[in-house]
């Protein structure tokens, strides 16, 4: 077993490939699974100036690497658990197909940022999240929508290029039925999502393959224990999450 790079009462991190350190997790031990992976499609087509040949093995590429990801963090999650795995529009279908064999049950949600920017023609303005479930996954009454909008973590208060809201983590545990419960994150970056865990009562369980984020990360998180600091993932725009009746309101 891989020894923590960090750890105390509620958080445990690694330093490692995810996959090497999720077989060493129990089958079944997390009740929910929320990260942000590394996605990219080799060549950015927006940024060349002319036409450029598109092709299917361009996203395929990715497929071996996350059918296995998805295939260990399956076995740990356990059978009424909620999987959540942030994405786009280019690589949702290959995390689509990945663990279509693995879990019975898929839904897109969709995050709208209202500060999107980014764009040739349209502004890039939303990110897709791909949730994962078993017909035993259980919900806290009412229903959510699955279109939400939720301000972005400015760039001068990111600590990693990709680092998402506080907000956005809140908005999709809400449909967790029990108060207390371990979560994790097979791609920490930062930190920002265990630090968010860890201060609503859960336990966080994170593995990171680049030491300069888990240094960041570790950093980040014993500051926080010491209240040195004020935890940057809460810093994340509104307080509350904008349904689609308010976006067709305003």
């Amino acid at each position: 077993m891989h020894e923590p790079y960090y750890q105390d009462e509620a958080v445990t991190l690694y330093h490692g490939d995810c996959r090497e350190i999720l077989p060493a997790l129990g089958a079944g031990s997390v009740d929910l699974v929320m990260t942000d992976p590394p996605f990219s499609i080799p060549v950015k087509y927006q940024d060349v100036s002319g036409d450029y040949p598109r092709s299917w093995g361009d996203l395929m590429v990715m497929e071996p690497f996350f059918q296995d990801v998805f295939a260990k963090i399956r076995r740990v999650v356990r059978n009424g658990g909620q999987t959540y795995i942030c994405c786009d529009g280019d690589t949702y279908p290959v995390f689509y197909k990945a663990s279509y064999p693995l879990w019975p049950q898929s839904h897109m949600i969709v995050w709208y940022k209202p500060s999107g920017r980014r764009g040739r023609g349209w502004l890039h303005s939303h990110e897709t999240v791909l949730h994962l479930r078993t017909a035993e996954t259980q919900y806290t009454g009412g229903f959510r929508q699955d279109v939400v909008g939720i301000m972005p973590v400015r760039t001068l208060n990111r600590q990693h290029p990709a680092e998402k809201p506080g907000d956005l983590w809140t908005f999709l545990s809400e449909g967790m039925p029990k108060p207390v419960y371990t979560v994790l994150d097979p791609f920490v970056g930062a930190g920002g999502l265990l630090d968010w865990a860890r201060m609503r009562g859960h336990r966080a369980i994170g593995v990171e393959i680049e030491e300069r984020y888990c240094e960041i990360a570790a950093r980040r998180l014993s500051q926080a224990v010491l209240g040195e600091i004020a935890p940057a993932a809460e810093v994340t725009g509104p307080s509350e999450p904008l349904s689609l009746l308010d976006l067709e309101a305003s």
